[in-house]
């Protein structure tokens, strides 16, 4: 008897799937019903934490002098951008470009000093391609 219950089982499962050439089987289920999504605004902008701004800052300034300085970066790049997108849409933007301008600023004219100090060295390595 149980064995007839699991053939019924069976075969009123095999009613519902079709099976198509590739070898997929779809199930015939109820169409044109749908469940409708509804995504709410929040209601209160959700706060930055304490420290997040100065934080992110130390993130992004220790990632631009990796990168000045020819060095691995410590933190994943989608991570940077994350943090970077947060603090733009916190109105952030400002503050953050002048302290990317600075530290931008900084290597250049430690860079130039070195080539002021030396000039004739740095014409010669352009010539020879060192």
């Amino acid at each position: 008897m149980a064995e007839d219950t699991r053939q019924d089982k069976r075969a009123s499962f095999s009613a519902l799937t079709e099976h198509s050439t590739n070898g997929m089987a779809r199930t015939s289920g109820k169409t044109g019903v749908s469940k409708k999504l509804v995504i709410k605004n929040f209601k209160d902008r959700p706060k930055l934490a304490e420290n997040y701004t100065e934080d992110t800052w130390l993130k992004l300034r220790d990632a631009v002098g990796a990168i000045q300085n020819s060095t691995s970066i410590k933190y994943n790049l989608e991570e940077l951008y994350q943090a970077v997108e947060n603090l733009c849409s916190y109105k952030v933007s400002p503050t953050l470009y002048k302290q990317l301008r600075q530290v931008c600023e900084d290597h250049v004219r430690a860079q130039i000093h070195q080539f002021r100090e030396y000039p004739f060295l740095f014409v010669h390595n352009l010539i020879s391609g060192a």
